[in-house]
């Protein structure tokens, strides 16, 4: 679940023009903690240029063989925009970028023109930087949902212990219960007022909040209105977001072969 785990995004428009004038990789034993997520509000005669420089940007890097992966998120609620996620393993790892990647030597200039000409499609960008908290968080599924839906949550500053306390105790037990295959848990550590973190977890459609989603489906609407007046009384405020996945904007690795039966 690349919103979860991933490993590219698009230079910063800094990064763009220094050198032209980012909830799939498999689950591994040490899985990137550091999720860049950078948000797109594309003009609305723009979308489609928007969407050919994001596939010709990709289609440069498959080329090159880069392992700058990432995933695109369409957004089906509140403002209309994209999400491009990648992972870092550690810090250092945000120092790397398009430009100074031996792989894309040749390909820099041309690079560089296309993420000019896909800033030059929005009205407006903004980036995150977030760290995941495998405490309270799935195991990775290394699969793409088609759906997810995500919770921001800003947290009263006296209250951040407590609330991390209830994300451990009471979210997470409810969210194993509900049968989730990924979920999430993060802490924005740039890019928002703190303290804010970002819950995701995956859904095939629409129809699942029919059932519940989340918490909610592993307790129950009774037990799960309880759970929402403590959080209530911890948080500032929240907001629920729900995305699509864009396969054919995202730039992953081949899925690995099934292993032969034996």
């Amino acid at each position: 679940m690349s919103w979860i785990k991933n490993r590219m995004l698009w230079p910063s428009l800094a990064a763009m023009l220094a050198a032209a004038a980012p909830l799939v990789t498999p689950a591994s034993a040490q899985s990137p903690a550091i999720r860049s997520v950078t948000f797109y509000t594309v003009k609305p005669d723009r979308i489609g240029d928007f969407q050919a420089e994001v596939k010709e940007y990709n289609a440069i890097l498959a080329k090159a063989g880069s392992d700058r992966y990432s995933s695109i998120w369409v957004s089906l609620t509140g403002p209309h925009e994209y999400a491009r996620v990648q992972r870092y393993t550690k810090w250092a790892d945000l120092d790397n970028t398009a430009d100074s990647d031996p792989k894309l030597k040749d390909q820099a200039a041309d690079l560089a023109r296309i993420a000019t000409h896909i800033i030059e499609c929005t009205s407006s960008w903004r980036r995150e930087i977030q760290v995941v908290d495998p405490d309270r968080s799935l195991p990775e599924s290394g699969a793409e949902p088609k759906m997810i839906r995500v919770l921001v949550t800003q947290v009263r500053p006296e209250k951040y212990r407590e609330y991390l306390d209830f994300q451990k105790n009471v979210i997470l037990p409810a969210i194993k219960k509900s049968g989730a295959v990924d979920y999430n848990f993060a802490d924005v550590r740039f890019g928002a007022p703190g303290p804010t973190f970002v819950s995701v977890v995956a859904i095939n459609n629409w129809a699942d909040f029919d059932s519940g989603v989340g918490a909610e489906k592993g307790v129950g609407k009774d037990e799960y209105k309880a759970i929402v007046d403590q959080a209530h009384s911890l948080i500032v405020s929240s907001d629920f977001l729900v995305y699509r996945y864009e396969p054919d904007l995202s730039y992953l690795p081949a899925p690995a072969p099934p292993a032969s039966a034996k």
